[in-house]
């Protein structure tokens, strides 16, 4: 029987052949994860480039920003008044801009998903931290939807302690009732999560029957930022019924005389040859004390609820929703024109009569009560509101508040009436 041998045959020819291949691939595999690597790197370089070129636009409008606003004393979101065009190829939005902040965003299709974001909440603009930075999108529409006199979230470095579980260790040749052996408590894992911090949003509230947000904005961004929310005071001791024009009268008047007081500048207190330098010193200071009070007193004596009847035209009533719509005439305010031409005319008083009425200089106090007054089909009915005259009463405090160094005028209520009735209240404290 012929013996037949179970080993492999190994040829030189076929090892060769087969290392040879396998040489190629490893080659073929190297080159494409070099170039894969120089691709990368490439890349990660222009968009680090591109972001630095889009932080510097943000930066540069900034500086614009803080130009304007040291003329107007308000930032702006008209980019085409700042002169401000972007060189980076990026998209740059303003986001909002206010009497005391603004901020905007950039966008560039080489840093997508990333979004740079500017926050400036400084009234001059001239914080150490209003400074442009670029998070991923969903992040950077959070943080500048934030109240726009917050600054910026800062990165926030939370620690988390996850200790691992683990079973009490037990030696199988400890003789029978040994203690057994506990392994030791193992060590905490600390997790580090540089993520900026998210806010947690508060749920949705059910509207009310008052609209709060005005349906039209206001006709400039001057009377935006020089309007605030309406409310924040009481009545005062005094209280008048006036018409607009009469409204218009008491509130010129009053800046008049304001200006007098705050423009006053305290007499000389003379000294008597025959008394000492100690007694001199008290005097005057008695006499600055006083000085001092001039102001305080001034609004202690002129602050006034004032009630105006405005004159309602234009009325009309959707039946479906039960809102009657209506406009008023603006209520001319007082205004200073300042010795620059560029400046234009200011407002010489504090408007806190947001959302209802909005304060410019040129357009004075406009009236929009959008989607305000809901009123059955029965009452408006009853009380005729498409023929019958109706009258908008508007309650405004007048006087000092601490916020403004003006005089400022709060609304604090309306009432629309009917042949002489109300027929629906709106109250600043109740909102």
């Amino acid at each position: 029987m012929a013996l037949v041998s179970r080993e492999p045959i190994h040829t030189s020819g076929s090892s060769t052949s087969r290392m040879a291949r396998g040489f190629a691939r490893v080659a073929a595999g190297v080159a494409a994860l070099l170039v894969l690597s120089a691709a990368l790197s490439a890349q990660g370089g222009d968009k680090a480039k591109v972001g630095e070129a889009v932080k510097a636009d943000l930066a540069r409008l900034a500086d614009l920003e803080r130009t304007w606003f040291e003329k107007n004393r308000t930032f702006t979101i008209d980019m085409r008044s700042l002169g401000f065009t972007p060189t980076s190829g990026a998209t740059v939005t303003m986001s909002y801009a206010s009497a005391r902040s603004w901020a905007a965003n950039a966008t560039h299709p080489t840093l997508q998903p990333t979004t740079c974001v500017i926050v400036v909440s400084a009234p001059g603009g001239q914080a150490a931290n209003d400074r442009p930075f670029c998070m991923e999108s969903a992040d950077a529409k959070q943080t500048v939807t934030q109240a726009p006199r917050q600054q910026p979230a800062a990165p926030v470095v939370k620690a988390e302690s996850k200790p691992v579980a683990q079973a009490p260790a037990v030696n199988p040749s400890a003789p029978p009732g040994a203690a057994p052996k506990v392994a030791p408590k193992p060590t905490p894992q600390v997790v580090v999560n540089r993520r900026p911090g998210r806010r947690a949003v508060p749920a949705a509230q059910v509207p009310s029957t008052v609209v709060e947000l005005p349906a039209r904005a206001p006709s400039s961004g001057v009377a935006l930022a020089g309007t605030r929310a309406a409310g924040g005071v009481a009545d005062a001791g005094l209280t008048e019924a006036v018409t607009p024009s009469q409204f218009t009268e008491r509130l010129g008047a009053m800046v008049a005389s304001a200006l007098e007081v705050s423009n006053a500048k305290m007499a000389d207190v003379a000294r008597d040859p025959y008394e000492s330098t100690a007694e001199y010193q008290g005097r005057v200071a008695q006499a600055f004390a006083a000085f001092q009070r001039r102001e305080t007193d001034f609004y202690a004596r002129n602050t006034r609820t004032y009630v105006v009847s405005i004159p309602v035209k234009s009325v009309s009533y959707d039946a479906d929703r039960e809102v009657v719509g209506f406009a008023v005439d603006p209520i001319a305010l007082p205004t200073a024109r300042s010795f620059a031409a560029a400046d234009g005319a200011k407002l010489s008083v504090a408007c806190y009569t947001r959302p209802y009425f909005w304060c410019s200089p040129d357009a004075g106090m406009s009236y929009d009560g959008t989607d305000l007054w809901r009123i059955s089909r029965a009452a408006a009915r009853s009380a005729d509101v498409l023929a019958a005259p109706m009258t908008l009463v508007a309650k405004f405090v007048v006087g000092r508040r601490d916020d403004a160094r003006s005089p400022a005028v709060s609304l604090v209520s309306m009432e629309l009436q009917a042949k002489g009735a109300a027929i629906s209240r709106w109250d600043a404290a109740a909102r």
